[in-house]
């Protein structure tokens, strides 16, 4: 930059002040309009654009970032929260039982290999093989208000071990002195209504058992009976009277549901409907995935006399059909005077054709010998083609009746009366078949029709695996 005194002077350029403002203005009008000529014949041979785009957003969220520690699932129902634990799904449901039937086996105690069971039985209550095979569902077995006898996760602990560790846990009858022992066998009885204990069932049995790859906990002589009449605990060296055993069930069934969903693993529970306590029979089955009844349509196995009949198989039919309305499945177990090779035609046409009629999409059956679990136990009548439901059970001709795609379910509940059935001409077959157009229906029978046009795959089923072995099961009627 020059200095002040080199600058020259307005005078030097030859004119005035107002003509160099005239000439500045004239400038930068000349300018102006240059910037306009350039602008349009630079953009004269472009088209108008005829939309303005709308904006990129993105119609999904990036995912979140993966968290880098392990999430830890806390349970609400008891005092202590759960260790670490990594859930891989959702509660899995068992298999899809609507087409045809569908066989659950009780214990396979006695089972050579897991690979027998493939195309044999879709479900397994209290199964030695945590994930095998594939594609049938297993249950991992405790007896819900005692101590297991050993299996996944630990070993028994004899009353000695309660005695000195956590006397104030054992049940006791109205003797205050002698622990409340249930069907004979030696399970410490432990009070479900102490926080504490649930979390030792939690931490030495069904946690490792779920970590082992068990789909869902089979709870055993889940009832309103009081078998071992319980009657109160010790604690601090104060008797604690318990009256309202119902109530405690109620509670540990609630707390137990909420807990073993939130690790992922279902809730199945050896538990016939009780109609002497139906309210609280209803709300048992809201806490359950699987209702196991081991009463069956056979009474415990009793004589067919004593089969449920009128008013009372209504409502105990009713109710499980009320759990495939709810979502929710079960395991009708229909145990027979006789062993299993002895079971008639008859019986088992009375046990499955009731199934039939109460079946929904997560139902299951076994027919037995009293107590004769932990083989596998077929026959040919199981692969009966019969299809899936058209409706629900209707009363018709003084009998019971469901339409199914391939066939019909038929059942007598009566105790005295026989009734004949008027068919469609030339439709359906039994079983062994017999084409029927009538049929004479004795009181406490059932009978299982296909369709003459339906798949006869059952006429060549060969029957396997049958034994008379009984390993141990705890209920007794």
């Amino acid at each position: 930059m020059l200095p002040s005194s080199k600058r020259p002077s307005q005078r030097d350029l030859g004119m005035t002040g107002s003509q160099l403002t005239f000439l500045v203005l004239l400038g930068v009008l000349f300018c102006s309009l240059l910037s306009v000529f350039i602008g349009s014949a630079f953009y004269q041979n472009r088209p108008l654009p005829t939309h303005i785009p709308a904006l990129l957003i993105p119609t999904t969220l990036p995912p979140s970032p993966t968290p880098t520690s392990t999430p830890t699932v806390t349970a609400t129902a008891t005092s202590t929260p759960e260790p670490t634990f990594t859930p891989t799904r959702g509660v899995a449901n068992p298999p899809d039982a609507t087409e045809n039937i569908h066989v659950a086996l009780i214990f396979n105690s006695r089972v050579d290999a897991p690979q027998d069971e493939t195309g044999n039985v879709d479900l397994v209550w209290g199964s030695h093989f945590p994930t095998q095979p594939k594609g049938v569902y297993n249950l991992y077995y405790y007896p819900f208000d005692r101590d297991r006898d050993g299996g996944i996760g630990g070993l028994h602990h004899d009353i000695t071990y309660f005695l000195a560790n956590h006397p104030d846990w054992i049940e006791y009858t109205c003797d205050r002195k002698t622990p409340a022992y249930e069907y004979g066998d030696s399970n410490v009885p432990l009070d479900i209504s102490n926080p504490a204990v649930i979390d030792y069932m939690m931490q030495t049995y069904i946690l490792p058992a779920i970590r082992a790859g068990y789909q869902g906990i089979a709870f055993d002589n889940v009832d309103f009976n009081n078998n071992g009449y319980r009657c109160g605990v010790w604690r601090d060296g104060k008797w604690v009277e318990q009256p309202n055993y119902i109530d405690n069930i109620l509670t540990w069934a609630s707390s137990m549901y909420a807990r073993l969903h939130t690790l992922y693993v279902s809730v199945a529970m050896n538990f016939p409907y009780d109609l002497n306590h139906s309210a609280e029979s209803d709300q048992i089955y809201q806490y359950l995935d699987i209702a196991v009844d081991e009463r069956g349509f056979t009474n415990w196995g009793r004589s067919q006399s004593d089969y449920f009949s009128g008013g009372k198989w209504l409502t105990n039919m009713q109710a499980l059909e009320s759990l495939d309305a709810n979502g929710k499945g079960f395991v009708s177990i229909n145990q027979m005077p006789e062993a299993f090779s002895q079971v008639s035609q008859a019986q088992k046409q009375w046990a499955l054709a009731n199934y039939l009629l109460v079946k929904g999409k997560y139902s299951y059956i076994a027919i037995t010998g009293v107590q004769e679990y932990g083989h596998i136990l077929t026959t040919p009548e199981y692969s009966a083609t019969i299809g899936h439901a058209l409706g629900v059970m209707v009363q018709s001709q003084n009998v019971y009746m469901r339409d199914f795609s391939n066939g019909l379910a038929i059942v007598n509940p009566s105790s005295s009366q026989s009734f004949t059935i008027t068919l469609l001409p030339d439709t359906y077959l039994d079983l062994y078949g017999n084409n029927l157009d009538t049929i004479t229906l004795e009181p406490h029978s059932g009978i299982v029709l296909l369709k003459r046009t339906a798949p006869t795959s059952y006429l060549f089923f060969t029957p396997n695996h049958i034994s008379l072995a009984i390993p141990p099961f705890h209920i007794t009627p």
